[in-house]
């Protein structure tokens, strides 16, 4: 891959993006923002661009690297090893990327390059690594001293950082989906489902909530975007707050109909649905 040039500074406020959910595995710094937050390389296409920029008042040194995270049951991301056993496929194996760091000044933007390259004897299926962003924090040549102690010092540092998914997908692959157990929890304003997942290919999109009363319109009571399961789950369970305007009248005398959808981006038929009737 060849070298990279730094963009020249965006204008104020020109790169407000919205991260989604998926991209959320560090704490996010107010300054840090990477667009797209999820990449997926499939069939021919082989490369894709991600835009990182530094909308904080400082200049900023960010790391680049990439490591394996898993997602449970409740949405929560853990790191664990990347593999390194001889013999077996491994996604960071599969991934090259510039640069790996740079120091942004104040509304500037740096393009990161990311490249897969596939063995011509890739298994069929879906490959998954995160490409993290992380502030490399200043150092500090003189941290405080412990109670009064010259000679032991303690110094914390918190970390900031985003984790972007890296899909690559290689030959058939697919998803079944399956929305089931939704319960209306009409004291506390909440429903609760889960959403279950087999197959070799992750899912990502929206849930959307919607109450048909037997006279009236249809409406949204909830809604969730940029949800994600992946390979290594069977399905996650899910817990949403109703909006406030179904919040503020009870529903009664209707059908309540849950929706999980490919997001607006990938288009496509709905993953699956379920529906609860509510006297």
């Amino acid at each position: 891959m060849g070298g990279l040039r730094r963009m020249p500074p965006l204008r104020a406020g020109w790169l407000r993006i919205a991260l989604g959910l998926a991209a959320l595995a560090l704490q996010a710094s107010p300054g840090l923002t990477v667009n797209p937050t999820r990449v997926v390389l499939d069939g021919r296409r082989r490369n894709a661009e991600l835009k990182l920029a530094n909308l904080g008042s400082a200049p900023e040194t960010y790391r680049i690297s990439l490591i394996h995270l898993e997602m449970d049951d409740q949405g929560q991301f853990r790191e664990t090893p990347l593999e390194t056993a001889p013999g077996q496929v491994h996604p960071q194996d599969l991934i090259r990327y510039s640069p790996r760091e740079v120091t942004l000044g104040p509304n500037e933007m740096q393009t990161v390059r990311v490249e897969v390259r596939k063995p011509a004897d890739l298994p069929a299926g879906e490959y998954r690594i995160n490409l993290v962003f992380r502030v490399v924090p200043p150092p500090n040549p003189d941290p405080p001293p412990v109670n009064g102690s010259k000679n032991l010092s303690v110094q914390l540092t918190a970390i900031w950082g985003l984790a972007v998914p890296l899909i690559v997908r290689q030959g058939d692959t697919a998803a079944q989906v399956a929305l089931v157990d939704p319960v209306l929890d009409a004291a506390n304003h909440k429903l609760s489902f889960r959403i279950t997942r087999s197959g070799n290919q992750s899912v990502y999109g929206t849930v959307t909530a919607t109450f048909k009363p037997r006279s009236g319109p249809e409406r949204t009571i909830a809604q969730l975007r940029s949800v994600a399961i992946y390979t290594e789950s069977a399905g996650r369970a899910f817990s949403l707050p109703l909006l406030a305007e179904a919040a503020a009248k009870p529903l009664s005398g209707g059908r309540l109909t849950i929706t999980y959808a490919p997001s607006e981006a990938d288009g496509g038929p709905a993953f699956g649905q379920c529906q609860l009737e509510i006297p």
